[in-house]
């Protein structure tokens, strides 16, 4: 993972579904689930999905899609769930 400069480092989440207006994410390597609005999702997100997080801020704010992360999970055929 990449360190901003205070050395706190960004986390990944996984986009694992939208139920209603809310995305539903499993973050960091204990899955941790976590809800954002849709509407905080980059344009084009679909689960599943890999992001990155600005876990500093208070909510966390999703800065982009980690692509690779994300064509491993679709190759694996692992979907939403």
């Amino acid at each position: 993972m990449e360190a901003d400069p205070s050395g706190i480092a960004n986390d990944r989440g996984l986009v694992r579904r939208i139920e209603d207006d809310q995305a539903v994410l499993a973050v960091g390597p204990s899955r941790t689930p976590m809800q954002v609005p849709v509407e905080e999702l980059p344009d084009g997100c679909e689960p599943p999905a890999w992001v990155v997080l600005d876990m500093q801020l208070s909510p966390p704010m999703i800065l982009e899609v980690d692509e690779e992360m994300t064509a491993r999970e679709r190759a694996a055929g692992t979907g939403p769930s």
